[in-house]
């Protein structure tokens, strides 16, 4: 499943990382992996959040997605007059491209996360990455409610990828986390919404929406008093370049 960017959902997400601090804790177990000397590309970055704390961490850092709506967003935050966007635009270069159009390019360090990871996309991005392939995955199936994936059990598990790694004889390593990475709002009418946009509208969605609509926590915080929780198990495979 490969996200389509709308304002809305970016929006969203950009909400949900600031509020459980979910990228910048996934930045803690990538920088073991980088150098401030090396190159690196995030492959189906989305707006690039991971790649916001990142950027102290490498010299340099593309951030790539079809989307030209996510690239867009972040072009734009990297074009701030402020000083911090400034320090970032000198690291971060985005990128709207496809997978097969980075053939023949390469960087010290490639990253992919979390969608549209399969068998064919591994094969295509080990020879963009000379000294580490790292790709963040679920470690296990997302709980059941409206921010869950739409449909686990054709997916490519974390499972599946290291039988994968295994028969191909690929040496790498991998830890795993439990995080939050659930959705705060600010108003009713803003769960209201949200909820909304997770259609078709048949008796096991609506047990879904009405299930989310009772685990919605009231925050005492004046920026997000309601958040849906959601947690997430997240796999990060550490693939070593020979």
């Amino acid at each position: 499943m490969r996200i389509v960017w709308t304002p809305e959902k970016i929006e969203n997400y950009k909400r949900a990382s600031e509020y459980t601090s979910f990228h910048k804790k996934l930045s803690v177990l990538v920088e073991p992996y980088l150098d401030e000397r090396w190159t690196l590309a995030d492959i189906g970055a989305g707006p690039g959040l991971i790649d916001i704390w990142l950027a102290p961490m490498a010299a340099s850092i593309d951030v790539i997605d079809k989307d030209s709506a996510a690239i867009d967003d972040l072009r734009a935050r990297l074009e701030d007059p402020s000083p911090e966007s400034r320090r970032l635009a000198e690291k971060i270069r985005p990128r709207a491209a496809s997978l097969e159009e980075l053939a023949g390019e390469s960087w010290d360090v490639v990253m992919m996360g979390f969608f549209g990871i399969d068998k064919d996309v591994i094969e295509a991005v080990l020879p963009l990455a000379r000294r580490r392939l790292l790709i963040f995955m679920h470690g296990r199936p997302d709980q059941a409610g409206p921010l869950a994936a739409e449909d686990n059990k054709d997916k490519f598990s974390a499972a599946d990828m290291e039988a994968f790694l295994k028969e191909k004889e690929i040496v790498y390593k991998k830890s795993e986390i439990e995080m939050q990475f659930g959705q705060p709002f600010k108003t009713i009418r803003d769960i209201q919404q949200f909820l909304a946009g997770y259609g078709g509208m048949d008796d096991e969605a609506a047990k879904r929406i009405a299930d989310a609509e009772e685990r919605i926590i009231k925050t005492k915080r004046f920026d997000y008093p309601y958040y849906l929780p959601k947690s997430i198990s997240v796999a990060l495979f550490i693939i070593l370049i020979r």
